[in-house]
């Protein structure tokens, strides 16, 4: 059971969920918190479902990049992966049909984002870039969700999702960085193996440098009052050794402290909607 919830990826799910907490709160939109608990109990078995499918599908090349994991240690069996599987959509899309003011909104969201999550660890994480804009959208979703809310206001949501979207892309990039010699080996393109780590360097850097370039965008267009910038001043020095880290090939603490811009940001995001 431990090692079926290490397969879950727990540190995900409670990312996700304080992101839905936090699309709830700065939606403004009308809710109950009976709807805000399935919401957050849907997103954690459809992240299970993902994570769980995922690591079924990536036996090989996690017997080189993460030969510890559940699978490929012989803690977790094929049929048991599988069978954990089946019970998180389940799980999944019986909260989701449980009913409310929205329940076919409800129902339809996380059955796209089950089909999405398929679709990925299926097929999609197999084309270069497109995996990576792909968990970008998937890490969105719960900003999403909080768009579907009675009577939200999408102007800090289309902030957020934004936010998210863009420093998960530099992430996964990252990420992909890191994993490029097991990847070659069980035969995974990716964007650094076709394109060279020098440009997926370059790229994720890119990625970062216009997520800080955009900060002032929602101050700009009214959004946010002028004070949201100052929530962000710490976000400056974590971008710029992110970028460092990315460069120097430490590509592990890179993706890393991309986590703590997330965070950061989150934490600003979630304040300015205080005032």
């Amino acid at each position: 059971m431990l090692a079926l919830l290490q397969m879950a990826r727990a540190g995900n799910i409670v990312i996700a969920i304080v992101t839905l907490a936090a699309g709830y709160f700065l939606s403004k939109g009308s809710f109950n918190p009976f709807s805000f608990i399935a919401d957050a109990c849907a997103f954690a078995f459809a992240i299970a479902f993902g994570n769980i499918y995922n690591d079924l599908l990536d036996v090989e090349a996690d017997k080189i990049n993460q030969p510890n994991r559940p699978i490929p240690s012989g803690k977790v069996t094929p049929f048991m992966a599988k069978g954990a599987s089946l019970v998180c959509i389940g799980i999944t899309l019986a909260l989701a049909a449980i009913p409310s003011t929205q329940h076919l909104v409800h129902l339809g969201f996380f059955a796209a984002v089950i089909l999405l999550l398929f679709l990925y660890d299926r097929f999609l994480k197999q084309i270069p870039l497109v995996k990576n804009v792909t968990v970008a959208l998937l890490c969105a979703t719960p900003i999403i969700r909080a768009m579907l809310l009675p009577h939200a206001t999408f102007e800090p949501l289309y902030a957020t999702a934004g936010f998210a979207f863009l420093f998960t892309l530099a992430r996964e990039i990252l990420k992909d960085l890191e994993d490029a010699e097991g990847d070659l080996k069980s035969g995974i393109a990716t964007f650094p193996l076709i394109a060279g780590n020098k440009e997926a360097e370059t790229l994720a850097s890119l990625v970062i440098g216009f997520g800080i370039l955009s900060i002032p965008m929602p101050v700009l267009l009214h959004w946010f009052h002028p004070a949201f910038l100052l929530l962000l001043v710490p976000m400056v020095p974590i971008c710029i050794w992110i970028i460092r880290n990315a460069f120097k090939k430490q590509y592990r603490a890179a993706q890393k402290t991309t986590k703590m811009a997330m965070i950061v940001g989150l934490v600003a995001l979630v304040l300015h909607g205080l005032f």
